[in-house]
């Protein structure tokens, strides 16, 4: 009879391995798969973030050109307006509330 039990720990022994491998090998797909899509959504927004970055270069290439330019007193002039609330010399401006007038 001793030489029964020993075939059935090994045996047992080689289940328990087989499902520690079985275990470990699905970690580790489970780790590859998630690494994938991380990678995959990091290599979106990166190509996202590069062409965000290559409208703004350019729009900030168009806005330096356009500054450089002298001829454009006009446009300089009604950003101190409205923006800075300037006036010319004797030149009265006046504001409109709404909220005032209805509350009439």
């Amino acid at each position: 009879m001793p030489t029964k039990a020993a075939p059935k720990k090994t045996q047992k022994h080689s289940l328990f391995l087989f499902l520690v491998i079985a275990v470990f090998v699905c970690a580790i797909a489970v780790a590859c798969i998630l690494n994938y899509s991380t990678a995959a959504q990091n290599k979106r927004k990166a190509q996202e973030a590069e062409s965000q970055y290559s409208v703004a270069f350019s729009k900030n290439e168009e806005l330096e050109s356009f500054l450089n330019d002298e001829e454009h007193d006009e446009y300089y002039e009604q950003i101190a307006r409205e923006k800075y609330g300037y006036a010319k010399p004797g030149e009265r401006v006046l504001y409109y509330d709404a909220y005032d007038a209805t509350e009439e």
